[in-house]
């Protein structure tokens, strides 16, 4: 029984055809992804250079990989590998909790950056601005597996579904991890307004 030999090489050349990506795809891909696998980086590492570093790291791989990629994955996949990267650098810097204000500056530059200004009087805005700084240097308290499932979850809006898939748990561990996390969260806060 022959196989059909030039069915397969047609397939095969359709198959790589299909997964090549070319450099203006790969442009749209960093531009589409690169805000939100920067911000990753600095939530985990909270230092610019370091979060430059990760980010630039993680679309390096992507370029290397790029025809292995997959469209529907490559999202996910590029936030694995950011997280990957940068818990391999808090490893090797021994990882230190600490609250910086470059940490404050860059969260600050970060959220305005996405966010629309509404007209508000100035009370109201010094306020909103006060209760934001305060929740950032919040988070960046949190242990870095639960500041990444925070970052996903409450500021980038994605799904259980998604962060499990990213960080590679369970989507009923996503759940409890952010319990858990927002429960430290609103400790770390108390203590702060305390102060």
């Amino acid at each position: 029984m022959e196989l059909y030999p030039s069915l397969i090489v047609v397939t095969f050349r359709y198959t790589l055809s299909v997964r090549c990506m070319t450099e203006s795809e790969f442009l749209k891909l960093f531009k589409k992804h690169y805000k939100q696998v920067y911000r990753h980086a600095f939530y985990l590492l909270k230092n610019n250079e370091d979060a430059e570093d990760m980010t630039q790291e993680t679309f390096i791989k992507a370029w290397q990989l790029k025809n292995e990629l997959r469209p529907s994955t490559v999202h996910s996949w590029l936030l694995k590998c950011v997280q990957n990267l940068c818990f391999n650098e808090l490893k090797r810097q021994k990882y230190q909790v600490y609250t910086s204000d470059e940490f404050t500056n860059v969260v600050d530059n970060l959220h305005h950056s996405e966010s629309v200004q509404h007209v508000q009087s100035p009370e109201k805005s010094v306020c909103n601005e006060e209760t934001k700084r305060l929740v950032h240097q919040a988070i960046g308290k949190l242990p870095p597996r639960l500041r990444l499932i925070v970052v996903m979850r409450e500021l980038d809006g994605m799904s259980y579904s998604e962060i499990s898939e990213v960080m590679g748990i369970p989507e009923g561990t996503v759940k409890s991890k952010l319990y858990r996390a927002r429960k430290k969260l609103r400790s770390i806060l108390s203590n702060m307004l305390e102060k």
